[in-house]
């Protein structure tokens, strides 16, 4: 029999492996009753089952006296070696669920501890969703506060990315993004609002693009969109997927897959709001926000001193 293990190339708790020996005997013994590979392959394979029970104990134990660090390193030994059968699987995926919450931040992050819990859930019979639920709902909550206070502070990248992480969490509130989308409009308008001040600085901007566009002064609704959507043609694509045309500003939305696209071509969106500047003979403004949320990707505005329409806010999605 010693032969047989150090055969293996392993080392095992003694104790784990004789008891699992013993209970095994007659197994072993109708496996040696084949060629001598079968007989060595059956108790190599008895002698690692046996040591991965005697590892899940020990952290089981471990956990009952709350050393949480010791019990998460065997049991991710346990994992390491393998060959464990489905009950032993989730019994150590649970394991590394809960100490990894038990031991938290900074040592495992919340996202960390959402990834653990998530493949441990995923295991058939799992004890580990209530858990999951707690990080998510913690989760949510911190980016929840992470926004309102980046909107407060008008860090509208900030605020932006806080809510695609938010968004990112199972169980985010619809309903609660497309709030915060309207209020990052809304001080996105306000830090960039129409002044009188403004309004005679521009004067001489716009007179100068109305002779540069003099076709679009007298374009309507539906031409005007028809040449937007000339203009957002690349390479056969349109970049965006919708078009909003109103008495001052123009909004349009960008798919997803358009993103990296649109970057790289935001001269277009300038020259549409020149356009519609030309049109309203006003301070007009292009808003231009990510089709899947609703959130600012970019919004462009007159600049008086170069007399062209810049972009302001550029999105971090």
């Amino acid at each position: 029999m010693k032969l047989v293990l150090e055969a293996t190339g392993k080392r095992f708790p003694r104790r784990g492996c004789l008891r699992l020996l013993r209970r095994s005997s007659s197994a072993v013994l109708r496996a040696c009753q084949r060629p001598l590979a079968s007989c060595m392959a059956a108790l190599a394979i008895g002698a690692l089952s046996g040591c991965t029970n005697a590892s899940i104990t020990t952290a089981q134990s471990e956990i009952a006296a709350g050393q949480y660090t010791a019990a998460h390193h065997t049991l991710a030994g346990a994992a390491a070696a393998g060959a464990l059968s489905a009950r032993e699987q989730r019994q150590v995926e649970d394991g590394l669920c809960l100490t990894e919450y038990k031991i938290g931040a900074p040592q495992y992050s919340p996202s960390q501890q959402q990834r653990t819990c998530s493949a441990a859930v995923n295991e058939p019979g799992s004890d580990s969703a209530p858990i999951l639920a707690r990080i998510e709902e913690a989760q949510r909550v911190e980016w929840s506060q992470r926004v309102a206070a980046a909107i407060h502070n008008h860090d509208f990248p900030g605020a932006e990315d806080a809510i695609v992480m938010y968004r990112s969490i199972p169980g985010a509130d619809p309903t609660l993004v497309s709030a915060w989308s309207r209020q990052l409009w809304t001080a996105v308008e306000h830090d960039n609002g129409h002044t009188t001040l403004r309004s005679r600085a521009l004067a001489p901007a716009i007179s100068q693009l109305a002779r540069e566009y003099p076709h679009l002064g007298t374009m309507d609704n539906r031409a005007f969109r028809h040449w937007i959507e000339n203009n957002m043609m690349v390479s056969g694509t349109p970049l965006v997927s919708g078009i909003e045309i109103g008495k001052h500003d123009v909004n349009l939305w960008i798919p997803a897959n358009q993103l990296s696209v649109a970057a790289l071509n935001l001269d277009r969106f300038t020259r549409v709001n020149d356009a519609q500047i030309v049109r309203c003979r006003c301070d007009g403004r292009t808003n231009i926000a990510l089709q899947s949320s609703g959130l600012p990707a970019y919004l462009v505005r007159l600049d008086p001193e170069t007399r062209r329409s810049e972009i302001l806010i550029l999105a971090q999605p």
